[in-house]
C-alpha cells in the first residue's frame, strides 16, 4: 500500500470533523441521558474557570487544567454551557488535526491511514465515553481525549517513519505527553517509560530533544499562567485522590483486568500480538510493543467503565508492521497472516464500543427534545438539558430493620450495613439511585427559605457539593466540585448539610467520621427535613 495523499487526507479529516460538529451541535442544546453527576461536576469546573478561578489552586481536583480550558475558555467568552462543551470537544479535535494528519500520512498506507483518521476525530468528539450502553453523555471525555493523543505517540514510538524529519515527531511527542501530564496524569505516567525506551533504542535522540524542549515550553507557559505554586497544588491533589480510598480505582480492580473473563481474551490477542510482532523481523518493534502493554492495561484500569481501546491501536500496529516478505515461524505458520488474523479478532473485540462511538453523535442529533429540560435556572443555562424521567423521578434504596433479633444481627454484620450517625441522631443506610437533579432542585430551594444562608458556602456530605448551582449559596473556596476524601474545604464552609440519602453512601460516611475526629468547629443544628439535615459551622 502506499502513503495518501496529503491533501485528500487533510479534506478527509476536516470532513468528518465537519459532520460530527454539525451532528453533535445541529439542535443547538446539549441533550444529556446518562452520567449525569459527571455532568454536574464538569459544569461546576467551567463555570468557575470562566470566572477566573484556578484549579488546583482555588479548588480541587485530580482532573488536570488542559482538560478543561477548551471547555472553559468559550464559556469565559458568554457562549452557553452547553455549546461551551461541544465546541470544547471539537475545538480540542481541531487543535489535535495537525498531529492527526502527520501521523497518518506519515505512518500508515492506504484504506488504513482513512479509518485511523475518522476514528481519532470521532473519539475526540463523541457524545459517549465508550462501552455498548447507547445514550448520550459528556462523561470521562477526558479519557477519550487521553487515548487519542496516547495513540499518537505510540504510533510515532514503534513507527520510526522518515527518520529525517525529527521535528514534527518531537514536537508531536513533546507537546503530547504535556498534554497527558496536565490533563489526565496517569496516561503520562502509564505511557512515558515505553517512549522514553522506544526513542532510546532506535537512536532517535534528536527526536527526543525536541520532545524535551517542547514539554519544557509548556511547563514555562503554565508556570508563567498559573504561578509555581500550582505544581504543587497539583501534585497535592493527585496525591490526595490516590490515597483517598474513596476513588482510587474508579471501576474494576486490576486483577480482573488482567485475569477476569471479561478481559481475558484482550489480554492473550495483546500478548500474541507481542509474539508475532517480535516473528515478524530483528527490528526492536516487538519489544517496544511488550513495553507499552502493561501501559493499556493500567490506563484502562484508570478509566471508569475499564474500555480497552488499545485493542483498535493493537490492530493498527499488527497490520502496518506485517513483513513485507513471507515469513514462516517456528510452527511454520505465515507470521504476515497470523498478524492480520489476530488484528481482526482485536478489531472485533472493541467493535461494540466502536460503533457506540460512531453513532454517539447522529442519536443525539435524533433525540428528542421535548423529553429533556432544562438543568440549571437562567436563561444563559438553557442550552443544557437532561432526561426528565432520569432526573425528575427520585429513587432511592435504603435498608430497614428486621423484626427477628437473630437474623437482624446476622444482617448488621454484613459490610457496608454500617448506621452513620452526626451529631448522636443515627442515619441509616440510604443511596439515592435516580432523580439526582430534582432532589438538586429541592434542597436549593428549602435553603433559600432558611434565615441566613443566602450568600453562604454549603459543604454537602456526599459526593456533590454543588447546591450553589440552584440556589442561592456560593462555591465553596477551596472545595472539591467531586468529594475524594477528607476536609476538602470543609473547614472553609457555613454550613454543613448532611443529606439523609446520599448518592454515595462511602462519601457520607468518610465525611461524618471527619467530622467527629476534627477538633473545633462546632456544629449546631439549624433544620431537618425529609432530605438533609443543615448544621451551621461555628470558628473556635
Amino acid at each position: 500500500m502506499q502513503r495518501v495523499s496529503a491533501g485528500l487526507y487533510l479534506g478527509f479529516l476536516l470532513l468528518v470533523l465537519a459532520v460530527q460538529t454539525g451532528l453533535m451541535s445541529l439542535k443547538g442544546i446539549l441533550l444529556i441521558d446518562q452520567h449525569e453527576g459527571d455532568a454536574l461536576h464538569l459544569i461546576q469546573i467551567i463555570l468557575r474557570m470562566a470566572e477566573g478561578q484556578r484549579p488546583h489552586l482555588d479548588f480541587m481536583t485530580p482532573v488536570g487544567v488542559f482538560a478543561m480550558l477548551p471547555m472553559s475558555w468559550p464559556a469565559s467568552l458568554g457562549l452557553g454551557l452547553g455549546m461551551s462543551i461541544m465546541m470544547g470537544m471539537s475545538l480540542f479535535a481541531l487543535i489535535l488535526l495537525p498531529a492527526i494528519w502527520w501521523v497518518g500520512w506519515s505512518r500508515l498506507q492506504g484504506l488504513v491511514a482513512y479509518l485511523f483518521g475518522g476514528f481519532m476525530i470521532i473519539l475526540c468528539t463523541a457524545l459517549v465515553y465508550g462501552g455498548a450502553t447507547q445514550a448520550a453523555s459528556i462523561a470521562m471525555y477526558y479519557n477519550r481525549w487521553a487515548w487519542a493523543v496516547a495513540f499518537l505517540l505510540v504510533l510515532i514510538a514503534v513507527l520510526p517513519g522518515d527518520t529525517r524529519r525529527n521535528w514534527p515527531d518531537g514536537l508531536i511527542l513533546g507537546l503530547g505527553m504535556a498534554f497527558l501530564a496536565l490533563a489526565k496524569v496517569t496516561f503520562f505516567v502509564a505511557f512515558l517509560p515505553g517512549i522514553l525506551v522506544a526513542l532510546l533504542i532506535t537512536r532517535r535522540l534528536p527526536t527526543l530533544l525536541i520532545g524535551v524542549l517542547a514539554g519544557l515550553v509548556v511547563a514555562g507557559l503554565v508556570t508563567l499562567a498559573y504561578g509555581v505554586g500550582f505544581w504543587a497544588a497539583y501534585l497535592g491533589d493527585l496525591d490526595f485522590v490516590a490515597s483517598s480510598g474513596l476513588r482510587d480505582a474508579p471501576s474494576a480492580p486490576l486483577i480482573s483486568l488482567l485475569i477476569g473473563p471479561e478481559y481475558l481474551v484482550a489480554n492473550f490477542v495483546l500478548l500474541a500480538g507481542v509474539v508475532l510482532v517480535r516473528q515478524a523481523g530483528p527490528g526492536p518493534a516487538g519489544i517496544v510493543v511488550l513495553l507499552f502493554a502493561p501501559a493499556f492495561v493500567y490506563a484502562t484500569y484508570q478509566n471508569w467503565g475499564n474500555d480497552p481501546k488499545w485493542l483498535i491501536l493493537l490492530a493498527i500496529l499488527l497490520v502496518q508492521l506485517r513483513p513485507d516478505r513471507p515469513v514462516n515461524n517456528a510452527f511454520g505458520w505465515d507470521v504476515g497472516r497470523q498478524m492480520s488474523l489476530v488484528a481482526l479478532v482485536s478489531v472485533a473485540l472493541i467493535f461494540p464500543s466502536l460503533l457506540n462511538l460512531t453513532f454517539a453523535n447522529l442519536r443525539h442529533a435524533k433525540l428528542d427534545r421535548s423529553a429533556f429540560f432544562q438543568v440549571l435556572p437562567g436563561q444563559k443555562n438553557d442550552d443544557i438539558a437532561m432526561k426528565t424521567d432520569r432526573m425528575y423521578a427520585p429513587v432511592r434504596r435504603e435498608t430497614f430493620e428486621l423484626r427477628d433479633p437473630e437474623i437482624a444481627a446476622l444482617v448488621d454484620t454484613v459490610p457496608g450495613r454500617q448506621v452513620d450517625e452526626v451529631m448522636g441522631q443515627k442515619l441509616w443506610l440510604c443511596k439515592l439511585h435516580m432523580g439526582l437533579v430534582s432532589v438538586l432542585h429541592q434542597m436549593a430551594r428549602d435553603l433559600d427559605r432558611v434565615e441566613g444562608v443566602a450568600g453562604k458556602t454549603v459543604f454537602v456530605a456526599d459526593t456533590f457539593s454543588n447546591l450553589w448551582l440552584f440556589g442561592s449559596t456560593r462555591p465553596l473556596p477551596g472545595g472539591a466540585p467531586w468529594y475524594y476524601g477528607d476536609k476538602a474545604g470543609m473547614a472553609q464552609a457555613d454550613f454543613i448539610l448532611v443529606p439523609l440519602c446520599p448518592v454515595t453512601p462511602a462519601a457520607r460516611r468518610a465525611v461524618l467520621e471527619r467530622l467527629k475526629t476534627r477538633a473545633g468547629h462546632p456544629l449546631r443544628e439549624v433544620t431537618q427535613n425529609g432530605l438533609f439535615i443543615l448544621y451551621r459551622q461555628s470558628p473556635d
